[in-house]
Parts: structure tokens; C-alpha cells; sequence
């Protein structure tokens, strides 16, 4: 698909690979617009990356409608959306004490308020000649990550949803897109035990995304995660017991 002159909005787009993302939609010759709820950290990336912003909790349907509203006054059109916000947990589950907020927390936001605010953009999706979705998982959607329970239960299921988008919105000429990224060297990944694996580049990351937006692939398993998806299909018990291995 063509990649200038888009209105972009980029959810988490004031860190990790949204905000490399967002760079480089915006000097692809886009029109990017990023989504946080911290408005300090919103606005200094807004600045030094020369986007627009708002500020929107992605987890209230309120805030994610004034936030489609605000948009379409002021574009009138939304050409991609890309889901990229989220947050990760690792805990132990029996014993964790925060356990329960934290399910609660990453289910919201991986997976509810991605496919909530999907919906919700529906309407100024169609108004774009060439409309697309993308939905930023993990390559922990192909194999679960033993110390992130739910953070890799919510990548599998926004990785399912995608595949049913993509066949039911495919009538109303909607592109649905996955990014599948690896351990990337972002704020989220920072003292992660990382095990046998090197943490990924942002930029290397979105290489693969633009490369395989242009080139029509909706399934994007960058870096690593082409390995999983390859192991996930041919021994999927292994590749979780070697995974294991991997990171204790």
C-alpha cells in the first residue's frame, strides 16, 4: 500500500517502537498523530518529532470517541490506525500480590482497548480511499513467555483477532496489518532477562513493517519471531520447553 499522505494515528506512539514508528510515518510524508495519557511525555515527544497529539487513555471508550471526534473535525479521515500501545508484567502468579491488577491491567490495554477503539474508528476508517489497520502484537503470540502470563495471553489474542479482521473488514476494503515484533531495545524491554535471545533495534523493527506494508505481507514477524512462528508450527512443545530454558 502507499505510505505518503496518510492520517496516521499511532497509539503509544511517545515511546518504544510507536514513537519510531511515528518518526518514521511522519518523514515518510504522513500526517502522524500519537495517543498517551501522560501529557508531559506526549508533548515532548509531539515536539521533537513535529506530530500532532492528544491525550486519550486508550482504555475509556469516552476519551478514545472525543479523540476519533477531535480527528475527524479536524482531517476528516483516519487512513491507518496503528494499535501499538501496551504494557507488560512479569510476576509470579501464585505469589505476586499485585496479580490480579496486573491481569486486569494488561488485558484492558493489550487487548480490550485495541479492538474497542478499532470499532470505534470504523466509521472514519471509511471515509479513506485506502484504509488500514495495524495491530503491533508480540512474537510471544506464537509461544508464552513462562514469567508473562497475561501479557502473552493478550498478544495471542489480539494475533487471532487480527486474522478474523482481516477477512470480516476485507469487504469494506479495510487492510488489516500485524506487526509481530521480538525482545525490542525499548523502555518496556529494560531489565528484562532477555535469556539467549539480543534485543532488536526500533528501527530494524519498523523496517520490517514498512517493507511489508509496501509489499502487501499482513502477517509481519520481525527478527526472531520468524523463528517462533516457524518452531511454534513444527514443535510447539519444544520450542515453549527451550524457551524455558532459555530464560531461567
Amino acid at each position: 500500500m502507499k505510505l505518503t499522505n496518510n492520517i496516521v494515528l499511532i497509539t503509544g506512539g511517545a515511546s518504544g517502537i510507536g514513537a519510531t514508528m511515528a518518526e518514521r510515518f511522519k518523514n515518510m510524508g504522513n500526517t502522524v498523530i500519537i495517543c498517551g495519557r501522560n501529557k508531559e511525555k506526549l508533548a515532548q515527544a509531539a515536539s521533537t518529532m513535529g506530530v500532532d497529539s492528544v491525550i486519550c487513555d486508550i482504555s475509556s471508550p469516552e476519551q478514545c470517541q472525543s479523540m476519533l471526534n477531535t480527528i475527524s473535525k479536524n482531517h476528516g479521515r483516519l487512513d491507518i490506525l496503528v494499535n501499538c500501545a501496551g504494557v507488560m508484567f512479569a510476576y509470579d502468579f501464585a505469589n505476586d500480590l499485585d496479580t490480579a491488577t496486573k491481569i486486569q491491567t494488561e488485558i484492558e490495554i493489550n487487548a480490550i482497548a485495541p479492538l474497542q477503539l478499532t470499532h470505534a474508528a470504523l466509521p472514519l476508517l471509511k471515509q479513506s480511499k485506502a484504509p488500514a489497520i495495524v495491530f503491533v502484537s508480540s512474537g510471544l503470540a506464537y509461544v508464552s513467555y513462562f514469567a508473562t502470563p497475561a501479557y502473552s495471553g493478550s498478544k495471542a489474542l489480539i494475533h487471532h483477532s487480527a486474522q478474523a479482521l482481516r477477512h470480516q473488514l476485507k469487504p469494506h476494503g479495510i487492510q488489516v496489518f500485524e506487526l509481530l515484533p521480538p525482545i525490542t531495545d525499548t523502555p518496556m524491554a529494560e531489565g528484562m532477562n532477555t535469556g539467549h535471545f539480543k534485543k532488536m533495534a526500533p528501527s530494524a523493527v519498523i523496517d520490517e513493517l514498512i517493507n511489508g506494508m509496501q509489499t502487501g505481507k499482513v502477517e509481519i514477524a520481525a527478527g526472531a519471531s520468524k523463528q517462533l512462528h516457524f518452531m511454534s508450527r513444527l514443535a510447539p512443545n519444544f520450542l515453549f520447553k527451550q524457551m524455558v530454558k532459555s530464560f531461567t
